[in-house]
């Protein structure tokens, strides 16, 4: 992405971050203020005020503060001190309500990012068309492909499997015994490079530009031929940028399936570059006729002295097709985007509680895939996006942990059913661990997230 645009990525990551945490902590003070709640305060983040006003009139500052990874509505009755000279009663308190109430209360956060989220998700859907790569070329002039014959508008054959169209979804992976659907299409399954066979596939960059086949083209590794077609179990891969040392290569930034001690068999001894001739079959437009071309596919350091290699730009794209679902499938695709959001925020979270900490992204990570989208796909995907990451603020913000609003509700519910109130010093102490735990637990993320970014893991 160019200068300008990663500088409007990271307003509107900044935006959107500030947009799930206002209205999260919006729902807190919604619901206190119907009830009458006394509420001294509500901030957006934490740390040292940068904006601390209060309206005319008005009981309530608004705040905001230097860490943004947060926010937080002061009621009375959560051991805040009240301003000197102010008096509330024990019933304008969130322990002197019903704890019917207080749930309500405590809730309302977690519901506002729901909404907020099935927002996102309908706007996605109703209002942006389906965008996808075709396999109708797009070719540069002055390119290797159209030195081959192959010209703008001309349709590419890639093995497809029965009754598909466009980019063929034609294998499953594993990862920790999850089954996952790929989508690509393979452009030679029957790749020798020294001993070891390989498959050369191609799989879309993103749907905000044509899709460049030389960036997002792919060696998938440890596959033959009769492998892909009948087992379609993808094991290892190559993805986008992978690394060069000595005789092994091992994935890079932007895997699609990534062991972090999975090393390739050795390919053959390297100097700078890799040559492999791929044979593109290809119908010019207007014509039947299947025609083959020679291209040759080379490697090449993504900068000088780099140790990130990528396939050398051969001149060929691939023209996309904007697509208006029926209005009842765009509905339809509106709930299955929120509950495949939720599902994937379960699987992440068993994840992390089986020693998976190093795949989690934070703030960083969250930061960077969202740059990484806005340059790449469409508005839509974007907003799906968001909307995903508001998913795992609701439900991250239910678990009963310390420090999180499903600490509290689990409280409240214990106190409704015992009708004996747990001690405020043990509630008091549980939530200030809770949360040291919690920020140290952000911290490693975020290290991880710098450490992946620069290409250390």
């Amino acid at each position: 992405m160019s200068i300008g645009e990663w500088i409007v990525s990271i307003v509107l990551f900044i935006v959107s971050l500030g947009v799930l945490i206002t209205l999260h902590e919006l729902g807190h003070l919604t619901m206190a203020k119907l009830f009458n709640v006394y509420c001294q305060e509500f901030s957006i983040g934490f740390g040292p005020a940068l904006l601390h006003k209060r309206g005319k009139g008005k009981e309530t500052y608004f705040s905001i503060r230097a860490i943004p990874l947060g926010g937080y509505v002061s009621m009375y009755g959560e051991e805040m001190e009240l301003e000197e000279g102010v008096v509330v009663g024990e019933e304008r308190s969130l322990e002197g309500i019903k704890k019917w109430k207080k749930a309500i209360i405590l809730s309302a956060g977690v519901i506002m990012n729901a909404l907020l989220a099935l927002l996102l998700f309908s706007i996605s859907n109703l209002a942006f068309p389906l965008i996808r790569a075709t396999t109708i070329a797009s070719v540069n002039e002055s390119s290797i492909i159209y030195n081959a014959g192959i010209r703008s508008d001309d349709t590419i054959e890639f093995y497809s499997a029965p009754g598909s169209e466009d980019i063929s979804f034609i294998y499953n992976y594993s990862v920790d015994g999850v089954i996952h659907q790929g989508a690509l299409c393979i452009v030679d399954p029957n790749v020798t490079i020294g001993e070891k066979h390989y498959v050369l596939t191609y799989y879309p960059e993103g749907t905000k530009a044509e899709s460049n086949f030389s960036r997002a083209a792919k060696l998938y590794v440890g596959l033959s031929q009769e492998e892909v077609i009948a087992d379609k179990d993808v094991l290892a891969t190559f993805s986008g940028y992978f690394n060069i040392d000595g005789d092994n290569v091992s994935p890079k930034e932007g895997a699609l399936l990534y062991y972090p001690n999975f090393k390739i068999d050795p390919l053959q001894a390297y100097d700078s570059s890799l040559s492999y001739q791929a044979v593109i079959s290809y119908k010019s437009a207007g014509e039947e006729a299947v025609k083959t071309a020679n291209i040759i596919m080379a490697v090449e350091p993504v900068s000088e002295g780099s140790d990130k290699y990528q396939w050398k730009d051969i001149g060929l794209n691939f023209q996309l097709r904007h697509e208006w679902l029926p209005f009842g499938t765009r509905v339809e695709n509106t709930f299955k985007d929120f509950g495949n959001a939720a599902t994937a925020v379960f699987k992440g979270l068993g994840i992390l509680f089986t020693g998976g900490i190093k795949n989690m992204s934070g703030f960083v990570g969250i930061m960077k895939m969202s740059a990484e989208i806005y340059g790449s796909y469409a508005f839509s995907t974007y907003l799906y996006f968001w909307g995903l990451i508001s998913v795992n603020l609701a439900i991250f913000n239910l678990l009963p942990f310390p420090g999180l609003d499903g600490f509290s509700l689990l409280v409240t519910a214990i106190e409704g059913i015992s009708r004996k109130k747990v001690p405020n010093k043990f509630k008091n102490i549980m939530s200030i661990i809770g949360l040291g735990l919690l920020f140290v637990l952000m911290a490693v993320i975020v290290t991880f997230d710098i450490l992946r970014w620069v290409g250390v893991m």
